[in-house]
């Protein structure tokens, strides 16, 4: 697809997410909730954001380490500047300067290295449908059709994720690959994630750090989910252990909806529309969630990581020539 029509559907998705988001709203009411949240919690959750970004860091480190050893202190800038990009930049153009930043003065390549995000990438998205799987079965859902949604979802994931242990586990991949209907442009799209996948398998398997991968990627999850109910009380929310679960999966959700840099407006919309729908919270209180949660998952990050990027030497048109395919 073409880069300037990706760039006018994200901008038409932030528009309408803006203005869904915001339709019947009174400002001067959703001003005072905002000034009137708790502070305590809301300093609390953006330091712990920031801590749980030295935590994806060392994991990154951890996946790393087979192809070079890097300090800490190097991965946590890159990371930071990858947020920065991600925060400023169209396309998701942060995970290729993570790895531009990342590989500056290094044997490592930027396409070594960018396989790796990705492979951050499909470890979020398993981390995000294993928490979904854990607590939708305890969610009591008001409306039927909420309910037999989730369990049907449930179900593909689960289904998806059986497909890809078996086709790992026999090597079904090298024959999938041959079939007729994956040899389309959206087919070899399908074949390219699922190696992806398989790379990032492998890639874990052969190393020494199976178990610190995955106990940093519990470890980065709970520290989000601990973000998303220490917000809550701050927004004088309650819902329960089970339902803060639901949330996180609904931000995360929202968050990788196509759009503007930083998932504007589309992140508030979505958030907003979970809050109203599952869990029958009031409009302004629901949009007073989604907005404050939105700062503390963008500003602080987006800061830190423009500091960095401005102590190195990046440049962004490079970045933007560059034949990696993200």
């Amino acid at each position: 697809m073409n880069r300037y029509l990706k760039l006018f559907i994200a901008g038409l998705a932030s528009v309408l997410g803006i203005y869904i988001a915001f339709q019947g709203e009174n400002i001067e009411g959703l001003w005072s909730q905002i000034v009137q949240i708790d502070k305590t919690a809301f300093y609390s959750a953006n330091i712990l954001l920031l801590l749980s970004c030295f935590v994806r860091a060392y994991r990154w480190g951890l996946i790393l380490e087979p192809i070079e050893k890097i300090k800490l202190k190097d991965l946590f800038a890159s990371t930071m500047v990858g947020y920065f990009g991600n925060g400023v930049l169209a396309f998701r153009l942060g995970e290729l300067l993570r790895a531009y930043s990342i590989s500056q003065n290094r044997s490592i390549s930027v396409p070594q290295a960018f396989g790796t995000v990705i492979l951050e990438r499909i470890l979020d998205l398993l981390m995000v449908l294993f928490v979904f799987l854990l607590v939708i079965p305890w969610f009591p859902f008001e409306f039927e059709w909420l309910r037999m949604s989730a369990i049907l979802f449930a179900g593909l994931i689960f289904g998806i994720m059986l497909f890809i242990f078996f086709s790992f586990k026999f090597q079904w991949n090298y024959n999938i690959q041959k079939l007729n209907i994956l040899q389309t442009g959206f087919g070899k799209n399908i074949i390219h994630i699922l190696n992806k996948i398989f790379d990032g398998i492998i890639l874990i398997k052969n190393t020494k750090h199976s178990l610190a991968i995955i106990f940093s990627s519990i470890l980065l999850w709970f520290m989000y989910y601990s973000v998303t109910i220490i917000l809550l009380y701050a927004c004088n929310i309650n819902l329960g252990i089970v339902g803060s679960g639901i949330l996180l999966i609904i931000g995360s959700f929202a968050i990788g909806i196509p759009a503007l840099p930083g998932s504007a407006g589309t992140y508030d919309a979505g958030v907003k529309f979970g809050l109203i729908t599952v869990f029958s919270i009031v409009s302004d209180k629901a949009l007073t969630y989604a907005l404050v949660s939105h700062f503390v998952s963008y500003f602080p990050v987006v800061i830190v990581g423009a500091i960095y990027f401005m102590m190195g030497s990046i440049k962004i048109s490079e970045i933007q020539k560059s034949k990696v395919k993200i």
